[in-house]
């Protein structure tokens, strides 16, 4: 069986087509013309340079496919209002379905994000009944991503498409090599987070969503939506996890929430006024102090995902990210 993979190359995607080859199945992976990414060299795959939002540079690619696992997107969180991001996750994700209908694919795996469901408390994480609340951020990725959520899962149900949605939290593990979550370990190893405040969320090994997306093809059910997460903990704790596996004492601050947020009202700011993205944007700070619990106990039960701990996960990050020499 030959599988299409989208964002091939980016640390989901790298682990979802280690974890395709392992079991057998050949892999064609789409990535971008501009990449830098070096995780899918020397591997035994069928390697196409393209553009999401340009269906002739992949189209025919589909042909011979079974089946599709649409990971690229834009994950840009500034500015919060962003046509490209729009694009890419929306326009891009109705693109690809068009050629995996035109190519008849078996089943087509769209990776979203928790995101798209209203987060829940430590004593009620969210599930997939959770409605979307996100529109009051204001911010276009998590908005996109909502709307071509639902425009796989709409089409599911008025024309039978093969889909199916995957939707990670937050995400760590090997071949980050933008780097994303592993910028915050190696800067909580570096001593250069100083301070924490409140806030929480659920965190996942990236090779655990592989595993959920690959048997996605085969598991769970058509036109159904599946959390994909792992842990719930405060950003206290999992900050003590990162300096106990690095063999540093804690020593972070608790900052005063509204102190954060006037941090980010002034970060965006100063950012449009020198033209460069913020550490801390107003945005990211509101979403920042939410407690973002979500359940995975459907992921669990019908894609029989794993739950590896997430220690292991950072140390994980850590190995590959000094083993590559990735710099932040």
């Amino acid at each position: 069986m030959k599988v299409f993979v989208s964002g091939a190359d980016g640390m989901l995607g790298t682990n979802i087509v280690h974890q395709l080859l392992s079991r057998g199945f050949e892999v064609k992976a789409l990535v971008h013309f501009a990449t830098k990414s070096k995780t899918l060299d020397q591997l035994d795959i069928e390697k196409i340079k393209g553009n999401i939002l340009d269906l002739s540079t992949y189209e025919s690619q589909l042909i011979e496919c079974d089946y599709v696992i649409h990971v690229a997107a834009s994950t840009a969180l500034w500015p919060g209002r962003n046509r490209m991001v729009t694009e890419v996750n929306v326009e891009g994700t109705k693109l690809i379905m068009q050629a995996a209908t035109k190519a008849g694919i078996k089943r087509f795996v769209h990776i979203g994000s928790a995101s798209s469901f209203a987060p829940g408390t430590a004593i009620e994480p969210a599930d997939e009944t959770k409605e979307y609340n996100g529109w009051r951020f204001k911010n276009d990725y998590m908005d996109s991503k909502f709307t071509a959520q639902q425009m796989v899962l709409n089409a599911c149900k008025s024309d039978g498409f093969p889909g199916i949605v995957v939707c990670p939290t937050y995400m760590i593990g090997e071949y980050d090599s933008a780097p994303t979550s592993g910028r915050l370990i190696l800067s909580l190893e570096k001593g250069m987070v100083p301070a924490y405040s409140r806030g929480a969320k659920s965190y996942v090994h990236t090779a655990d969503v592989a595993t959920a997306a690959v048997n996605a093809l085969e598991m769970g059910r058509q036109g159904e939506a599946y959390i994909a997460g792992g842990e719930n903990l405060t950003y206290r704790e999992f900050f003590e996890k990162v300096y106990n596996i690095v063999g540093l004492k804690f020593n972070m601050i608790k900052t005063p929430f509204p102190l954060v947020v006037v941090a980010g009202f002034f970060g965006s700011a100063l950012s449009r006024v020198i033209g460069k993205p913020p550490k801390l944007s107003y945005g990211m700070s509101r979403m920042s102090g939410m407690e973002q619990y979500y359940s995975s106990k459907k992921a669990i039960a019908e894609l029989k995902m794993p739950q590896t701990p997430i220690d292991k996960a950072i140390k994980d990050c850590l190995a590959w990210m000094k083993a590559n020499d990735v710099k932040i």
